[in-house]
């Protein structure tokens, strides 16, 4: 059997601040194409065993001091425990051939 859980992360990009520059350019859903992870702060919130509970611990944040301010930076991961993710890696600041 598949075992589900759902990691919950707040992301707070800096740029989003009141009088911040804004260089950031979104694809259609909405999701940052390129974000320069320097000028964001990621907080962990939790581990949860359904989607539900974590939704639940994003409207009781939302109420929080630091997260009031930015309710749109809630993102729920879904994973399956015993997945491999990453298996090929990833390439940063590497050129290719071809």
């Amino acid at each position: 059997m598949n075992r589900t859980l759902y990691l919950l992360v707040h992301r707070h990009h800096f740029a989003d601040e009141p009088g911040a520059p804004t260089t950031v350019d979104f694809m259609e859903d909405g999701e940052p194409l390129f974000w320069d992870d320097s000028e964001d702060s990621f907080t962990f919130l939790g581990l949860y065993s359904s989607q539900q509970r974590a939704e639940q611990r994003i409207e009781q944040a939302r109420t929080l001091p630091g997260f009031r301010g930015h309710p749109n930076g809630f993102h729920v991961h879904e994973y399956t425990v015993g997945q491999t993710h990453w298996a090929e890696g990833f390439l940063a600041g590497e050129q290719t051939d071809g």
